[in-house]
């Protein structure tokens, strides 16, 4: 299962990020993180369902990656400000509708409705948190 982690945490702290996984000289307590065990498809999928589309291709919800390490098996991108933004605006009420349009979106083999709605509420409270600070989300994610 792939894990993505999320921190609140600006471009230059990509190297101390990347040593989480690399040489152990930092860890995920050292900023303010999320795991979520979902992948971008996953994501892409969530994004199409706070649009109102269907087309889970239509938005990337990670930039281009700030550090691919293949042989490590490590990708360490920023996740679009978009994204960010729109679930920063989900109200708590809209969460049960927005977690059965992502469901109808993705593999639900994977994830349980209700896991999903776990995942979409704990995103939401994340992305409040990095709004409220005015930082950006990296995402960190190992294959």
């Amino acid at each position: 299962m792939q894990i993505t982690t999320w921190f609140i945490a600006k471009k230059e702290e990509v190297e101390a990020l990347e040593s989480i996984v690399t040489t152990e000289e930092h860890s995920p307590e050292d900023w303010t993180h999320l795991e979520i065990p979902l992948i971008e498809m996953e994501l892409m999928a969530l994004s199409a369902a706070l649009r109102g589309t269907e087309d889970i291709t239509g938005e990337r919800t990670l930039e281009d990656p700030l550090i691919f390490r293949e042989e490590d098996g490590l990708i360490i991108a920023r996740v679009v400000e978009p994204f960010i933004q729109m679930l920063a605006r989900v109200k708590d009420a809209d969460v049960p509708g927005l977690t059965q349009a992502w469901a109808e979106r993705i593999d639900q083999e994977n994830h349980a409705p209700e896991e999903l709605r776990e995942f979409l509420s704990e995103m939401v409270k994340f992305a409040r948190q990095a709004v409220a600070r005015r930082s950006p989300v990296l995402s960190l994610a190992t294959f």
